[in-house]
């Protein structure tokens, strides 16, 4: 999935990393990249959990994403 609208912050890609680092782990998938503009994950099981890992990455994303423009970082 790619984002259309602004990057999110460094903070937030560590956060969505380290998740996609976790389902790399646990074999859910086989390679996962995070990047402030996308994410990208393959090799998942079935489109079931594909469809379930992508929603869990969108909704931390745009929360992430709010909450930055919410809170101003002290940079």
């Amino acid at each position: 999935m790619s984002s259309s609208g602004p990057t999110i912050p460094d903070e937030a890609v560590t956060v969505l990393r380290s998740a996609a680092e976790a389902l790399v782990l646990t074999d859910t998938v086989t390679q996962a990249n995070i990047a402030p503009d996308y994410i990208s994950m393959w090799a998942i099981e079935t489109e079931q959990r594909a469809r379930e890992i992508a929603a869990a990455f969108h909704a931390a994303l745009h929360g992430l994403r709010q909450l930055y423009i919410a809170v101003p970082s002290r940079r």
